[in-house]
């Protein structure tokens, strides 16, 4: 698997250290915001799983405490260094301990013997990952934790059946929709205790997700591979860096929880991985559709089109171009039914209100009789852009870390937040530590 630097790594040798980020214009890259992007990916983790995502102020403090640190690492100039065994062993031995001591059990629905094989699977994972930083044979390190997540998720599929979630209900019947040319937009989810005749995504996240529905009768399959595909990639991006590296995004604290759940943000974790990594290449038609396609899933993802559109290796017209294609492939079913599409897609999200048991600060402020529209949010998003603008690298691994800092500012702000929404930016921040390779000769524009 060839690296940026264009060397592999050796399954013989002894195991390589990720060379040091060499100097930007002249000036070495310091270590510490490399550790401040780690630790807020460690307290995003913790505070997430504190109650499965839901309202806990320690969680909230946490998520608080990681988002001041991505503020200070970005206004600093973001200039990141791809972690070496030692950077990672906290966030890695957060993962293991918090799978032993805290696993994910209150809105996961399976019990007994089944419930505890998923807790032992999550456990040996990180575990797995944890002592990747301690073998010689990286590339194995990395196949060993990936095929052990993997066991993970299919384990989970298979024992929780029926997560009882309105996401996996509408997912997996509009993907039946979708074989017998039905408008998802106009059907009715059968079973659902939430949302019963909204479909509250774009299209393109039924639209891929509905070939492992066909083939294995479940849509969860195709974000657990969507979380592979994630790893894989971040493998590719930074071959030399340890193999711990790329599995955290497959061991984050509660990550068992998120595949039970059919949550999507797999699915742009991947997409958006796939779109740096493109840049990082200097393919950009890859870049182009990668973005499109994530912009045609989820409506939040429009709010990255002001980075990507100033960041010198893509730049406004790709930018354009990108949200042309995502048009294209959301325009059948704005023909189809313009009225009941803009009915889900668009107001259901903006009629949402604010509900005490969301985790985000409008929860809090909520709960103390304090009522915020529209506008916090937007004062929020103006501070993460103000900031990512003005300091981060237009570089790549400048690019994810700016695009994690908006999406968290996004999530802590906005009126309804939970366990998923916060996997996205944590992602992110994976890619941006890995894509610190390709900093090299670059200057910040």
């Amino acid at each position: 698997m060839s690296g940026l630097s264009g060397a592999l790594t050796s399954d013989a040798g002894p195991a390589p250290t990720a060379p040091a980020a060499p100097p930007i214009g002249g000036t070495p890259v310091p270590r510490w915001p490399s550790y401040a992007v780690l630790g807020a990916w460690t307290l995003v983790g913790l505070g997430i799983s504190a109650h499965d995502g839901e309202w806990s102020l320690p969680g909230l403090i946490a998520l608080l405490a990681a988002f001041a640190l991505l503020l200070a690492a970005t206004a600093a100039g973001g200039r990141l260094q791809v972690p070496d065994r030692r950077m990672l062993a906290l966030p890695l031995a957060v993962a293991f301990a918090a799978a032993l001591a805290h696993p994910a059990r209150r809105l996961m629905h399976v019990h007994g013997g089944a419930l505890a094989a998923v807790d032992v699977l999550a456990a040996v994972t990180a575990a797995a990952a944890l002592g990747s930083l301690f073998v010689r044979r990286s590339s194995l390190a990395w196949r060993v934790g990936a095929a052990l997540a993997a066991a993970t998720g299919i384990v989970t599929i298979i024992v929780a059946p029926d997560p009882h979630i309105d996401v996996w209900y509408l997912l997996q019947q509009s993907s039946t929709g979708l074989l017998h040319g039905q408008d998802m937009y106009r059907q009715h989810w059968a079973h659902s205790h939430g949302l019963q005749a909204i479909y509250p995504y774009l299209p393109m996240t039924t639209v891929l997700l509905a070939p492992l529905r066909w083939l294995v009768g479940d849509v969860r399959a195709g974000l657990l591979l969507a979380s592979l595909l994630t790893s894989w990639q971040l493998r590719r991006i930074a071959p030399l860096a340890p193999a711990g590296l790329a599995l955290l995004v497959l061991v984050h604290p509660h990550w068992a929880f998120l595949v039970d759940q059919s949550w999507t943000e797999p699915l742009l974790v991947a997409l958006l991985t796939a779109a740096v990594f493109a840049i990082s290449r200097d393919r950009p038609v890859l870049a182009v559709v990668a973005l499109g396609v994530a912009l045609a899933c989820k409506q939040h993802i429009v709010l990255l089109l002001p980075l990507f559109a100033v960041w010198p290796r893509f730049g406004l017209r790709r930018t354009l171009a990108s949200a042309g294609l995502a048009f294209v492939l959301v325009l059948p079913w704005i023909v189809w039914s313009p009225g009941q599409f803009w009915h889900d897609a668009v107001k259901a999200n903006l009629d949402l209100g604010v509900i005490p048991r969301a985790l985000c600060v409008p929860s809090l402020l909520l709960r103390h009789d304090v009522q915020v529209g529209f506008w916090f949010t937007l004062l929020v998003l103006g501070v993460a852009y103000a900031v990512v603008l003005w300091r981060a690298p237009r570089t790549p691994s400048g690019l994810a870390l700016g695009s994690a800092v908006v999406l968290l500012a996004l999530d802590l702000a906005n009126k309804q937040s939970f366990f998923n929404h916060y996997t996205l930016p944590m992602g992110l921040l994976v890619v941006a530590l890995a894509t610190a390779t390709v900093q090299r000769k670059e200057q910040r524009a």
